[in-house]
């Protein structure tokens, strides 16, 4: 496929569950903070960050209506959903690496689970141009929109 072609609808090669064991085995402990696949489907993910405290970052929002998820934590998850969508899609046998990433905070990200659903908008043979749209549980509103490209390379055999 070019690059400049849209990404076809195909079926994902992992489930929810070989996504999150992936996840686990493959990034650093560190980038681990509880979150839930809940779902894959043709070029796309829905990922849950079940709500923390320690996730909230220390100053109360602008108009005072509370604390609001750190922006470490919500591109965090942007990323690991993204890196699974690349993974759902694509199958095991991938390592994809992140070459560029691109966020807009919309809004705060309230205390609240914080829902990524992420898509792959462009294949190419070798990068993959995603894009994530990030929500507090329980509210319409995006919080967070996020693009990315991922390059993609195969994993070599063990």
């Amino acid at each position: 496929m070019r690059e400049h072609e849209t990404a076809r609808s195909i079926e994902p090669l992992l489930d929810a569950e070989q996504v999150r064991r992936a996840i686990i085995r493959n990034l650093p402990s560190i980038d681990h903070h509880g979150e839930i696949v809940e779902n894959v489907g043709p070029n796309a993910i829905r990922v849950r960050l079940p709500y923390q405290q320690a996730f909230m970052g220390a100053e109360l929002w602008q108009d005072g209506s509370g604390g609001v998820f750190s922006g470490p934590m919500v591109m965090g998850l942007a990323d690991t959903t993204m890196y699974g969508c690349v993974l759902a899609a694509l199958g095991a046998n991938v390592i994809p690496v992140m070459a560029g990433f691109n966020i807009t905070f919309v809004r705060p990200a309230r205390a609240s689970d914080l829902i990524a659903e992420a898509r792959i908008v462009r294949r190419g043979r070798r990068l993959h141009y995603l894009e994530c749209w990030l929500t507090s549980d329980g509210e319409p509103d995006p919080c967070a929109h996020i693009t990315s490209t991922y390059r993609v390379a195969a994993r070599p055999e063990r």
